[in-house]
């Protein structure tokens, strides 16, 4: 069975085939190597990527995909094989899905996502609320919402904003926000479609011109995330603005080690490719239980 979903994130990389396995070559570095039969997807998110003619035919024959983003790494366009847009048993199981089984994992998306805020909330040190609607299990998003900003947004002295501003954020603080959930956005675009989900068939969210609604739904539990990074970029550098903090998100993004049980620690892509997968097998076999999503308590950085 294909496992194994293959980042291509070094500028000028070869991808080639050599007796069964993918091979990859970027510039000065080691060759690696994977068996083809383990390649569910290849992620192409650098510059010069090139393939040869055979890699790409043996790719398509074993049913993997290859996604192609751009220079901000969203995804742009895949190459897939004549038989598949999207993975047809996954896809017709979306479309299928049970309305009550979505609104379930809907809660389960939000219970996570309150639960990794109240531990942003935790690593501020100030007290609040959210801890008494997770026991309640009554999720009122909206005050929820209110609640969390208004202690979250204290912490920025006088740049703090009044409200969460989404598209053309004027204060300073929102747009450093908008720019890594675009980035955390763009990681887990990549895995919904490699995993065979359809973006544009959403959980909570409904379909609008050029949205991809499942990207929001799923993106849920991974916004406190983005939240703790630019947390840890004001501390350490309160005077800097956007250029810089879109250095330092990069490089928490790459260094950040969480869980979904505690114990085992995945990077971010690692971590999102078993949450999105744990979604895929919703949609197969309804049941919730397949569903992982990762949880910030216990994250840690890799200075």
């Amino acid at each position: 069975m294909s496992t194994h979903i293959v980042h291509i994130l070094q500028h000028g990389s070869i991808v080639g085939v050599d007796r069964g396995c993918l091979t990859c070559k970027a510039p000065d570095k080691e060759e690696k190597r994977l068996p083809l039969a383990d390649v569910l997807a290849v992620i192409v998110a650098a510059r010069g990527v090139c393939f040869s003619g055979e890699s790409l035919a043996r790719l398509l024959q074993n049913d993997a995909v290859i996604l192609h983003c751009n220079e901000k790494y969203q995804p742009i366009g895949q190459t897939v094989g004549l038989n598949r847009l999207v993975h047809i048993g996954t896809f017709e199981n979306q479309i299928k899905s049970d309305y009550k089984l979505n609104i379930k994992l809907w809660n389960k998306l939000l219970f996570a996502k309150i639960s990794n805020q109240a531990y942003v909330l935790d690593l501020i040190g100030k007290p609040h609320k959210i801890n008494e609607y997770i026991q309640t299990n009554e999720i009122d998003e909206g005050n929820i919402a209110r609640h969390y900003w208004s202690i979250y947004f204290s912490q920025f002295g006088r740049k703090a904003p009044k409200v969460r501003e989404h598209q053309g954020a004027e204060n300073s603080i929102n747009g450093m926000l908008n720019y890594a959930y675009a980035v955390l956005a763009s990681i887990l675009h990549r895995s919904i479609i490699a995993h065979g989900l359809n973006p544009v068939l959403g959980i909570h969210h409904k379909y609008r011109f050029k949205s991809n609604p499942l990207v929001y739904d799923l993106m849920e539990p991974l916004r406190p995330l983005a939240d703790l990074i630019l947390l840890r970029y004001h501390r350490n550098y309160p005077r800097k603005e956007i250029d810089t903090f879109i250095r330092s998100a990069a490089k928490d993004i790459l260094t950040a080690k969480f869980s979904f049980d505690g114990k085992k620690k995945y990077s971010l892509v690692p971590a999102i490719d078993l949450y999105i997968a744990g979604i895929a097998n919703f949609y197969r076999f309804s049941d919730l239980n397949n569903v992982k999503i990762p949880t910030l308590k216990g994250v840690g950085f890799e200075e």
